[in-house]
């Protein structure tokens, strides 16, 4: 009876640590790296005239809602006003009207990867021209141009991991009014915000998550990125095959693969998390294997 009795619960506690570790190993393994992004610097060849017109704290909040769409990052914030919110909240944690159970002090996560925007060319105006014949009547057309360049600094190493371009712009249509000058809506200021945010998350997924391809088969691959890829249907894609790594020999740094160019593909369908390509004719479906490399 002892044996059996040993043997039983020599089996629950299996159990329970089989269990446990199912639940913690998903857990370890879904960590993603938390990314803080700065408020953007304007640099001196952006008049004051029109400076107010950049909604800098709009730019931020685009920026950071493009990276949690994609699901693949945590967002630490680095807005002002934000953190001054959660650091009233966690005075009020510490005074006698609190059950002690607010926010903590010391407990705000780390960012793995700082992103600092600078605005580098910004117009945003209307112009206008006299209709003939009509007195007080124009023809009017709104312009807008956002230029940014974003350094990425890895946190824990202090090094400038990539300097992305960005840039947007729009023209609208030639439309009739009262008056002569104006600027335009602040509508269009947030569809540049939006443009140049999913333009940088379109990089940054590239540096650290590149485009794999997950299954090969009837000359069509499956790709790792979805509508977050910033994808179209038809739009041809070049893969690489993953090569050995280059060290420095002075430094012993990896700086990287010797990636080899294998062939092109065309997106057929784009789904939310993947996306289905087939292989273009002049590709050998041999070259192209599952952990290839995809870039745009």
């Amino acid at each position: 009876m002892g044996a059996k009795k040993h043997t039983g619960l020599l089996l629950f506690c299996l159990t329970i640590l089989t269990t446990v570790s199912a639940y913690v190993q998903p857990a370890m393994a879904l960590q993603k790296p938390r990314v803080a992004i700065l408020e953007a610097k304007v640099s001196e060849k952006v008049s004051k005239n029109v400076q107010k017109y950049l909604n800098l704290e709009k730019l931020q909040a685009e920026m950071e809602a493009s990276f949690l769409a994609t699901r693949k990052f945590e967002v630490v914030t680095r807005n002002k006003e934000s953190l001054d919110v959660i650091l009233d909240e966690q005075q009020f944690a510490r005074s006698k009207y609190s059950a002690g159970d607010g926010a903590e002090s010391g407990k705000l996560q780390n960012a793995d990867y700082f992103i600092l925007p600078e605005v580098h060319i910004f117009s945003f105006y209307a112009s206008t021209n006299k209709v003939p014949h009509l007195q007080n009547k124009y023809f009017r057309t709104d312009h807008g141009m956002l230029e940014i360049n974003a350094v990425v600094l890895d946190t824990k190493t202090g090094q400038v991991k990539a300097t992305f371009g960005l840039k947007s712009s729009f023209s609208t249509k030639e439309r009739m009014v009262n008056s002569k000058g104006g600027v335009p809506s602040p509508v269009y200021f947030t569809k540049l915000a939006k443009d140049v945010s999913a333009q940088m998350v379109d990089q940054f997924l590239d540096l650290v998550f590149p485009v794999k391809i997950i299954k090969v088969k009837n000359m069509q691959v499956y790709l790792n990125r979805g509508k977050d890829g910033g994808f179209k249907k038809g739009m041809v894609l070049k893969v690489f095959s993953p090569g050995e790594e280059l060290i420095d020999p002075d430094t012993g740094e990896n700086i990287g693969s010797a990636e080899e160019y294998v062939g092109k593909i065309e997106l057929t369908r784009i789904n939310p998390k993947f996306s289905v390509a087939k292989i273009l004719p002049e590709t050998s479906e041999g070259d192209i294997t599952v952990g290839c490399i995809v870039r745009k």
